[in-house]
């Protein structure tokens, strides 16, 4: 009897274990803005750094570009 009890605890308190992981994440996820870490599948980023960093560029050569060709 002690040793199901045992085994049954054990396979509980892993099944507890990885639940609380999955939600946990999720949760943290979406309280906190992690879109600057790697950001899981699920997530949409509050913010988009990288892709405004870029166009941000983009914007800067075109300029420049147009700056350029202006000059000749």
């Amino acid at each position: 009897m002690s040793v199901t009890r045992n085994l049954l605890r054990g396979a509980l308190k892993s099944v507890t274990t990885k639940l609380m992981d999955q939600v946990g994440s999720k949760v943290v996820a979406n309280i906190t803005d992690t879109s600057s870490d790697a950001p899981d599948a699920y997530y949409t980023p509050k913010r988009n750094k990288f892709a405004a960093m870029v166009a941000e560029e983009a914007a800067e050569e075109a300029a420049d570009e147009a700056a350029n060709t202006e000059d000749k």
